[in-house]
């Protein structure tokens, strides 16, 4: 198939871990080179099922919370936690459990987990090293583990670290199962950062954590195991090269100035001060119509843009008052509908590409999904029963930018629908 590694040049590393984006979106937010990013995150996680050795790292998207920074400082060599505000502008940096306190004495929840981790993750941590993981469960309840979460029911052990996620299980005879039991905590690692003070700090995504250590306080989840147990079956391989060979024609067919299409240009400034565009930013109103459809199970159309973009433009219009205000915004609903509607071809190719790079997607998470470490399940809100899904995802990371591999169609769909209890 096409050679896209001169395409690549402008890709860059996200410096902090906060949010991950779905693979078939980079065509979206980076256009060209954001396709070519996409293709080859593919390729290379499809390569690698096949035996094909490279370099590219996958790893187990597992759904806990919160997410806490923890290592010793580059600094003073101290030991710390936090939540995600370890990178704020004003960072929440914890040493001690009154530091926890006074930080974030505000949500019981978070103190009583950032305690846990300031207590036994320095049992396996290195002793350099800044790490990002989340945590799973606060160990089994009881006397001396006053704050467990784990549950014991028909010879298995359930936890659920978001009350509305993801509930993992495993027999309680089951190694991970004895080491659950012991455990006073529960963390899945994923991320490091390295630099010389926590400001200026570059994520490492699916680092190597060898220098990581063991003790029975602490179950450390392994999330960069999937391929010893993956399998694609020839049915999943077809499809996969179906969709990717779609998505990659179209990639051809499409001229690179159709990206722009995306992109604002700034005219001027309307009567309320704000930046007037000769036409929408459509990148992030694209993505929520696209979230919208997954919601709907239907698929995405420039039709369905055009309506969607129509919808969220008359809201605005409905929230001011003035006849300037609401004539300006007026127009420059028909200025970005017209926008759309005279580049109905390259909105079109672009959707082509998002949709079967997205199908293509679907057929690795199948394959990642063949044999999980553990059984996964959601509660269904009309019944109250938990239902078998497959795991949260994965995450491809290529040249150290990290991507989500999530089948839209299951998870994202029970997500955004609030399925979720």
């Amino acid at each position: 198939m096409i050679d896209f590694t001169t395409f690549l040049t402008e890709e860059a590393s996200e410096k902090k871990l906060l949010h991950l984006e779905h693979v078939e979106d980079h065509v979206i937010n980076s256009g060209f080179d954001g396709f070519a990013h996409a293709y080859h995150s593919l390729q290379d996680v499809h390569d690698k099922l096949h035996g094909k050795g490279n370099k590219v790292k996958v790893t187990t998207k597992y759904d806990g919370s919160p997410a806490v920074i923890f290592g010793h400082d580059p600094k003073t060599g101290k030991f710390f936690v936090a939540s995600k505000s370890a990178f704020n502008a004003t960072p929440k940096i914890n040493y001690t459990p009154e530091d926890i306190e006074r930080n974030h004495g505000h949500a019981p929840g978070l103190v009583s987990k950032l305690k846990l981790a300031l207590e036994h993750l320095p049992k396996i941590a290195p002793k350099k090293g800044v790490y990002q993981g989340d945590i799973m469960h606060a160990g089994i309840k009881s006397k001396a583990n006053p704050n467990g979460d784990v549950e014991k029911e028909g010879g298995k052990l359930h936890f659920q670290a978001n009350p509305s996620g993801i509930r993992y299980s495993t027999p309680a005879s089951s190694s991970e199962g004895k080491y659950i039991a012991k455990a006073k905590i529960g963390i899945a690692v994923h991320t490091k950062y390295n630099g010389k003070n926590l400001a200026d700090m570059e994520a490492e995504y699916a680092p190597d954590l060898s220098e990581f250590t063991h003790h029975p306080d602490v179950h450390s989840i392994d999330t960069q195991d999937e391929f010893q147990n993956a399998h694609m079956s020839p049915e999943q391989h077809e499809l996969y090269q179906k969709h990717i060979k779609a998505a990659a024609d179209a990639f051809k067919a499409t001229p690179k100035k159709a990206y722009k299409i995306f992109t604002g240009k700034k005219i001027g400034a309307h009567a309320d001060g704000t930046t007037k565009f000769e036409h929408e930013h459509h990148a992030d109103i694209i993505k929520t119509y696209i979230n919208k459809t997954v919601r709907e199970g239907t698929t995405p159309t420039v039709s369905g843009y055009k309506s969607h973009l129509k919808d969220v433009h008359n809201k605005r219009i409905a929230g001011v008052k003035t006849a300037k205000t609401i004539g300006a915004k007026t127009d420059q609903m028909h200025a970005d509908l017209n926008h759309v509607e005279s580049n109905s071809d390259h909105f079109n190719s672009i959707l082509t590409m998002h949709h079967h790079l997205q199908q293509a997607k679907n057929q690795l998470v199948q394959s990642l999904s063949a044999k999980p470490k553990y059984q996964t399940a959601m509660k269904d809100k009309a019944t109250g029963t938990y239902k078998p899904t497959k795991p949260e995802g994965y995450v491809v990371v290529r040249n150290n930018r990290p991507s989500k591999l999530v089948d839209r169609d299951e998870f994202s769909r029970n997500n955004l629908n609030g399925i979720r209890t």
